[in-house]
């Protein structure tokens, strides 16, 4: 996130500083903002489906790992009770 407030303001920066009329300047800044919104919502959208999925996948393995414990238990249980 950093990176983009970076790129926006080097964006802001150049085009303020470059020799065009204030109309132009003004549409150009305006269609950067778009497309630097446009990518954040994306970036956000993505890392809010990575969430999901690594949810998803944290539950599965823990759910495989108390499966394995409850498995590990039941048969160290058994084999301590057969012994004399």
């Amino acid at each position: 996130m950093g990176f983009l407030i970076g790129l926006l303001t080097g964006a802001v920066v150049a085009l303020l500083y470059a020799p065009k009329p204030g109309d132009i300047t003004r549409d150009e800044l305006r269609a950067r903002s778009d497309e630097l919104k446009r990518r954040a919502d994306e970036l956000q959208r993505i890392a809010q489906e990575l969430s999901s999925q690594a949810q998803v996948k944290g539950r599965e393995l823990a759910d495989e790992a108390k499966r394995q414990w409850e498995r590990a238990g039941r048969t160290s249980g058994n084999e301590g009770g057969s012994r004399p």
